[in-house]
């Protein structure tokens, strides 16, 4: 099942249209009361991470897959003007952009940079960017950033105060308790977040 695509922007537009996309489905595939308050949570963290890009953003919300695969999902084109450009570059600072703050900062971080190009973006975000890999995987995408490949990644490293903010981060954060899998993908000058929950069994 693939919902209607929601045109959604960080002025607020389409957020609740977006939430109550997200219900409809939920109601669709059946699930319990709680299963929809999560999967409703989900989308409303994601709505939320809209709200706080830079500059005019226009993207696309949708819902697809079915109760044993779900996924939420938010597209936009790599088209940023160069206002939005200057923006971008004005709130990075020492390839660390402080005013990405907690998990969902900093992955709305990793999102706005890629819509400016992910050979321009990594040279200033700094960050999450360093659990960003090209894809050898079956998505598609050129580089693509991945949850459970950070998660994995920390598991590995030497426990450095950097590595215990990030391993914090995560624990605080309701979308990486909450979600399967969250990853953020750049393909033919698209940028796709999806955050992924199962509800199977």
């Amino acid at each position: 099942m693939v919902t209607d695509i929601i045109s959604v922007k960080n002025d607020g537009t389409g957020v609740i249209e977006a939430v109550n996309e997200t219900e409809r489905f939920a109601e669709y595939q059946k699930l319990s009361h709680k299963e929809a308050l999560r999967l409703r949570l989900l989308a409303e963290e994601m709505t939320g991470l809209v709200k706080n890009l830079v500059g005019n953003f226009d993207g696309r919300f949708w819902v697809e897959g079915d109760k044993n695969a779900v996924s939420l999902c938010l597209e936009a084109d790599c088209n940023v003007d160069s206002e939005r450009y200057d923006a971008l570059l004005k709130v990075s600072t020492s390839g660390r952009n402080e005013a990405h703050k907690g998990f969902m900062g900093k992955l709305a971080g990793i999102f706005e940079y890629c819509l400016m190009s992910y050979e321009t973006s990594a040279k200033y975000s700094g960050g999450y960017f360093d659990y960003m890999h090209d894809d050898v995987t079956n998505f598609g995408y050129e580089k693509m950033w991945s949850l459970a490949a950070m998660r994995n990644e920390l598991e590995n490293m030497d426990g450095t105060a950097e590595t215990k903010e990030e391993w914090d981060e995560l624990e605080k954060s309701i979308v990486a308790s909450l979600a399967d899998e969250v990853t953020v993908g750049v393909k033919s000058r698209k940028v796709r977040l999806v955050i992924k929950k199962s509800f199977k069994g």
